[in-house]
């Protein structure tokens, strides 16, 4: 038997500890569904990857860039790099190579400038004429149908907001980005898939709200077939960078969730650190948090940093500080509590336990201000949150208060297939909502009533519409159980509420009126559409359903539901331009409900429609959140009134993913 040489296997083990992992995607040219969700990019802008098929045959179109779900406009291009007949082509620009791809790695390259694009392969100008698009590239290896699913390998994915140089392309195409790179500041998205994917994957450059982290699906969301994956990169062309640690970027990330009278370890914000290389690891020596945007400190009972992993959903908790509130506060970290730096992503959690008498409607702000690696002081980038963190009171608590979530969760939550279910019970649960309206159940409403421990009405266990309680409920008749689901809800001995979570049928010319607003459309269509399908069920719902239950019994009405339709308040002169220049439209089923008294208790609370345009559909695709279809209307103002209410488009676990293509309505009432 030869001696083993310990101290050179443990060398060995060192140097392949130390270097990185380059990894690539495996596309199955059959169902995976990879969504960015990045919308509409005007030039200039450039799109790069590297790209393997699987075998030198070619479907007729394969897609390397696409637009995903719901991106077919007429003003932008859903298929703006596709390998069509063997060759690489970019669809509305008619542009393409004149050679035919094999099965070897190639850097492909789409450049756009006012003027001019221009398509490269492996650093070389391929073809180029003088047009500019719109596109929309929310999606990689796939648009919309398996038709034109790739089939291979893709790595180093990058978009950009400008048009980069062919010098650039070449200097680059070789090695993983840099924050050095000239263009940095211009970067959209950047995915190299070094850390694998399960059901998402990270976006270097993303945070908060259109972060344009990866989704990992299916094109047949109720399918089993494997996900797309990641495999080792045998491309010899890249290089990998293989030196001592340094930093890529860092960003802060706040939370948008409001903060309970009381609440303990609530999450405020993450500092997410990005580094590239494991030799010589940074460590992370001091924080210096900025509470001046807390609107009153005497709010916060403590603050909690943590050290968090190197994903957004890790459960790991490592206890780095705890301090009190202060306008400013540095924290020293002791040796025994310095953060090595793992390659990759490192999130840092900053939470705060508040006061059971914090005042209600106060903002709550934390930043880290800086931090230091190693004697190195940073400061991290960041990007306002869409809506900010207030206190809000706790109804378990506060027998005055309740709150009311309207939430379409997008096919019983199939749609991110390993966690999606995981996510939705975790964000109904973080609600703390006491009436949730539901629409698309489809099997998963028992398994949210158990785990929340509340009770539940749906017409069956598979059916569409689900309503969920703390409070007892009395079912009541339905002219339509996919449309309507009423009950009434008693809070107490003295107090009730009639609820109704309710879906109503949408126009398809266009789809989901208003919410698809193209600049050929003509908002009269949009109106006639309205009035046959969405005002009438409606109309049904309140006069056949509501009507009989109140004549009996007055009491407040609550409707929660996905209503298929815009709003007469959004849509107005002065939000045109955020509405493909469509505005005043005066969408019907919106100004029937007005008529009968009920209030749209977002936009009362939030009257501004320019100060606070928010939609909720379909924010997981940056070219469809400008529209609110999803309403709690209510009607009973001597009794009950809305007090805050809040468009919930991030999850609770910060710089995760969103479960659903609708964002979650929240409002919180009082009792008079």
């Amino acid at each position: 038997m030869k001696k083993i040489n310990w101290f050179v296997c443990f060398w060995l083990i060192g140097i392949f500890t130390l270097q990185s992992q380059n990894l690539a995607l495996h596309i199955d040219g059959k169902d995976n569904n990879v969504r960015t969700g990045i919308g509409f990019l005007q030039a200039p802008w450039t799109l790069e990857a590297w790209i393997k098929g699987d075998d030198t045959s070619w479907k007729e179109t394969e897609v390397i860039f696409g637009g995903g779900e719901y991106s077919t406009f007429s003003q932008a291009d859903n298929y703006p790099l596709v390998v069509k007949e063997g060759k690489l082509y970019s669809m509305q620009a008619r542009l393409g190579s004149d050679h035919w791809l094999d099965d070897k790695w190639h850097h492909v390259a789409l450049v756009c400038d006012e003027r001019r694009m221009a398509l490269y392969v492996d650093g070389v100008l391929e073809a180029s004429r003088d047009t500019a698009v719109t596109i929309i590239p929310g999606a990689i290896g796939v648009s919309e149908t398996s038709e034109s699913v790739f089939g291979g390998f893709m790595d180093e994915v990058r978009v950009w907001k400008t048009a980069l140089s062919e010098e650039t392309i070449r200097q680059w195409k070789n090695c993983p980005l840099a924050h050095t790179h000239a263009a940095y500041d211009h970067l959209v998205a950047y995915y190299n898939f070094d850390a694998g994917i399960d059901d998402t994957a990270l976006n270097w450059v993303g945070s908060g709200y259109h972060s344009y982290h990866l989704r990992n699906g299916r094109v047949d969301y109720t399918g089993k077939a494997p996900l797309a994956h990641t495999v080792a990169n045998d491309n010899e062309q890249f290089v990998d960078y293989q030196g001592k640690q340094r930093l890529f970027n860092a960003r802060s990330i706040e939370s948008e969730w409001d903060v309970e009278q009381g609440g303990r370890d609530a999450q405020i914000m993450k500092l997410r650190i990005i580094t590239q290389g494991k030799a010589q690891p940074l460590k992370l020596e001091h924080l210096m948090l900025d509470l001046s945007g807390t609107e009153r400190l005497a709010d916060i009972a403590a603050i909690h940093v943590y050290y968090t992993g190197q994903t957004a959903r890790s459960k790991r908790r490592e206890l780095l500080a705890t301090a009190t509130a202060q306008s400013e506060i540095s924290i020293v970290l002791p040796a025994e509590k310095q953060m090595l730096m793992a390659e990759g992503a490192n999130y840092i959690l900053v939470t705060a336990d508040l006061k059971d008498n914090a005042r209600m409607g106060n903002k709550i702000r934390i930043r880290v201000a800086d931090f230091t690696l190693i004697g190195n002081r940073i400061t991290p980038e960041e990007k306002e949150p869409s809506v900010f963190q207030y206190v809000t009171a706790n109804s378990r608590t506060h027998p005055d208060v309740f709150r009311v979530l309207q939430w379409n969760i997008w096919h019983g939550g199939r749609h991110v297939p390993l966690e999606g279910r995981r996510r939705i019970i975790e964000l109904l649960k973080a609600s703390q909502a006491d009436i949730i309206t539901m629409q698309e159940g489809y099997g998963f409403q028992e398994e949210i009533a158990s785990a929340l421990g509340y009770q539940l009405q749906t017409p069956s266990p598979t059916d569409n519409l689900c309503l969920f309680s703390r409070y007892p409920l009395e079912k009541q008749p339905t002219s339509s159980s996919f449309c309507s689901n009423p009950a009434i809800v008693r809070v107490d001995a003295k107090r009730s509420l009639l609820v109704d979570a309710c879906w109503v049928r949408y126009a398809d010319n266009p789809d989901y009126t208003g919410s698809f607003a193209d600049v050929c459309h003509d908002p009269a269509v949009w109106v006639a559409e309205d009035s046959t399908l969405s005002m009438v069920d409606t109309q049904k719902m309140l006069e056949l359903d509501l009507a009989p239950v109140l004549k009996r019994q007055e009491m407040p009405v609550i409707l929660g539901g996905d209503f298929n339709s815009c709003s007469h308040l959004d849509w107005t002169q002065k939000t045109a331009h955020l509405h493909g220049g469509h505005g005043p439209v005066a969408f019907p089923t919106s100004r029937f409900l007005a008529e009968r008294g009920y209030k749209d208790s977002f936009r009362e609370v939030h009257p501004d429609e320019l100060a606070r345009p928010e939609g909720t559909f379909a924010g997981i695709y940056g070219q469809l959140d400008f529209s609110r279809i999803d309403f709690i209307y209510y009607k009973g103002n001597k009794q009950i009134r809305a007090v805050q209410s809040k468009i919930i488009q991030t999850s609770p676990e910060i710089d995760d993913i969103w479960a659903s293509d609708h964002s979650a309505v929240m409002t919180t009432f009082v009792w008079k």
